[in-house]
């Protein structure tokens, strides 16, 4: 598991290096990724796994959007009324490009931390995930 998780890693840092996109503020996203990279913080700085994945179910659901299966109901939406979510955002302004394919693999690498259960992966989750949607937002 751990292999697939650096494997993951090592694929989301080249796609996310390659990627050529738009400004988050351009297509209507600086809210979204504003959000969700404020609660991969809030994930990879807390001490229990309850409010770390508290946090990166709030990160995963913003990536996603309400209308996805990773979407969890129960854990809240903090990007509710900014978006349909930074993934269906993307995918409607620009496709399925690289940026997509980027929070793609953010959300599956946040959903599958939490699957996981092990507090210091999820942190680790976190903690990439936050620096890569940072990386998004100043593109």
């Amino acid at each position: 598991m751990r292999k697939a998780l650096w494997g993951v890693l090592g694929l989301v840092i080249a796609v996310a290096v390659a990627a050529q996109g738009t400004y988050a503020a351009e297509m209507g996203m600086a809210e979204e990724l504003k959000t969700a990279i404020t609660h991969a913080g809030f994930a990879e700085k807390y001490d229990s796994m309850k409010e770390v994945s508290l946090h990166l179910h709030h990160v995963v659901n913003c990536l996603v959007g309400k209308g996805d299966p990773m979407f969890d109901k129960a854990s809240g939406n903090p990007c509710q009324g900014q978006g349909k979510g930074i993934l269906p955002d993307i995918k409607a302004k620009m496709g399925q490009d690289q940026e997509y394919q980027v929070a793609w693999w953010l959300a599956h690498m946040g959903s599958d931390a939490l699957k996981m259960g092990n507090l210091a992966q999820a942190k680790a989750a976190a903690h990439i995930i936050g620096v890569q949607l940072t990386a998004m937002s100043k593109m």
